[in-house]
């Protein structure tokens, strides 16, 4: 009995060892499957940031405020601002103050609200528009000015153009040549000289020519008769020639500041009855299409290239580096070549 006892007692604790084994083995198995339950969590939540777009960029919007664009070499320019624009992908705003110096801050301070990324501006009057251009820099737009050397805008973000200087002197350099060619043994000549004197740069650029004039014709007498005068378009070197004619009848030689200054002082001296061709010594800068007739006939004898696309690609690739947070030169200058009768092919071949 004792011994039936015993056994019993042996058989049910078995069982409950058996039991309680087999209940901590469920426990570990769950505890194990939560727990790496736990540990993928995150490798999910990974995948699927790999897995998401990133941001796209905001575009590039600049707003570009030239001088006028009824002077063609700021039309032509406003073009290749927007070919290069559109190559770039920026977003491209362009107004016209119509030679005006309030329309242009006008144009600026609206800009500055607009919130553009940049503004390329070619001034009509630089101190006019420096508070405003000081206002849209102090609000984190990039302002870089067109046609101005740092001496004279030193207050922009950064400015682009040409060496002033360097561009008068070649448009000298040609009227000279052809003083030599059509009056080689003259001793005295009569020069206009026909700027932009509202505008800075102009005495830079007109300084570079008539240099360029009186030391390549050394041992002659250059008399300078019309100078510090505006001739910008063909209309008003039209009008400055032909009271200059009025007074000086043997003025044969005329260096502009630009093309359109060229071409009018051809039309002065047409409507005097002088033979151009054979007596003028004319030159210009900007290498405008409306141009090259003029020095295929030989009634201009030269323009400067301007390099309008490189203008645009300069501007508008410093605009991109600024907006990522690169440095820019305070100056970027664009090449020129001179522009005559014998490379003219280059750009033009026939009306």
């Amino acid at each position: 009995m004792k011994k039936s006892l015993l056994w019993v007692i042996i058989l049910v604790m078995s069982a409950l060892m058996i039991a309680a084994f087999s209940l901590y083995g469920c426990k570990a198995e769950e505890a194990a499957a939560e727990e790496g339950a736990v540990e993928e969590a995150p490798a999910e939540e990974v995948v699927e940031a790999e897995e998401a777009e990133p941001a796209a960029e905001e575009q590039i919007t600049v707003a570009t405020i030239t001088y006028t664009s009824e002077i063609e070499w700021f039309y032509i320019l406003e073009q290749n601002y927007k070919a290069v624009a559109d190559e770039l992908g920026i977003k491209l705003i362009q107004v016209d103050p119509k030679a005006d110096p309030q329309s242009q801050v006008d144009l600026i301070e609206q800009m500055t609200q607009m919130g553009v990324d940049a503004m390329l501006i070619s001034p009509v009057d630089p101190p006019v528009i420096e508070a405003a251009c000081e206002e849209a820099m102090s609000k984190g737009i990039f302002v870089l000015i067109q046609g101005q050397e740092r001496e004279t805008v030193p207050w922009s973000t950064a400015n682009f153009g040409y060496d002033e200087k360097q561009m008068g002197t070649l448009t000298g350099e040609i009227a000279a040549a052809g003083v030599k060619e059509k009056y080689p043994d003259a001793t005295e000549i009569k020069l206009a000289v026909l700027g932009d004197p509202g505008w800075a740069s102009s005495d830079i650029r007109m300084g570079g020519a008539k240099e360029a004039v009186i030391n390549g014709l050394p041992g002659v007498n250059v008399e300078i008769v019309i100078d510090n005068v505006k001739g910008v378009t063909i209309e008003t070197a039209t009008n400055v020639i032909e009271s200059a004619l009025q007074q000086h009848p043997d003025l044969r030689v005329v260096v502009g500041i630009n093309d359109d200054a060229a071409i009018g002082s051809v039309g002065a001296m047409q409507s005097q009855g002088i033979d151009v061709v054979k007596e003028a010594c004319i030159a210009g800068a900007g290498n405008n299409k409306g141009t090259w007739p003029y020095i295929d006939r030989g009634e201009i004898l030269g323009s400067v290239d301007l390099n309008h696309r490189g203008t645009a690609e300069v501007a508008l690739n410093a605009v991109v580096k600024l907006v990522n947070g690169e440095e820019v030169p305070g100056m970027m200058y664009i090449d020129m070549i001179k522009v005559t009768k014998e490379n003219l092919s280059n750009w033009y071949t026939g009306e």
